[in-house]
């Protein structure tokens, strides 16, 4: 039992290692810009596909930078049409805010004339009970 301890353990530091080393070489690749893919990753550390696949540490560094560099790719076209159709909303609420606004005046206006009216109307009955 004891040899096998050993092996086991030895097995293990090997293991840990390795993944050392996968993990060093996604850093390298982050830092030149290089795409970070399961397969550009196993390639360049020189290990093996199930290695990278079945390592979770190692899956999640992968997983986590193929998330965040989707939100990098977005093309300057992407942008410049999300900014345009934004402008567009912008100008139709614009446009609502001020229909808002003249219909908030005529209903002041409507309100003044409607007292005078009321006003105008008791002028009016006072007079002719005279």
């Amino acid at each position: 039992m004891k040899n096998t301890s050993k092996i086991v353990s030895m097995a293990k530091e090997k293991t840990e290692e390795k993944k050392q080393m996968v993990i060093e070489t996604i850093n390298k690749m982050i830092e030149c810009d290089e795409k970070i893919t399961f397969y550009s990753v196993y390639q360049k550390a020189g290990v093996s596909k199930s290695f990278v696949y079945n390592n979770e540490e190692i899956r999640e560094v992968i997983e986590q930078h193929r998330k965040s560099s989707i939100k990098k790719t977005q093309t300057k076209d992407a942008k410049d049409v999300i900014i345009e159709s934004q402008k567009r909303k912008i100008k139709e609420l614009e446009k609502e805010i001020k229909q808002y606004q003249k219909d908030e005046l005529w209903k002041d206006k409507f309100e003044k004339l409607d007292e005078e009216n009321k006003q105008l109307k008791i002028q009016l009955q006072q007079a002719y009970k005279y």
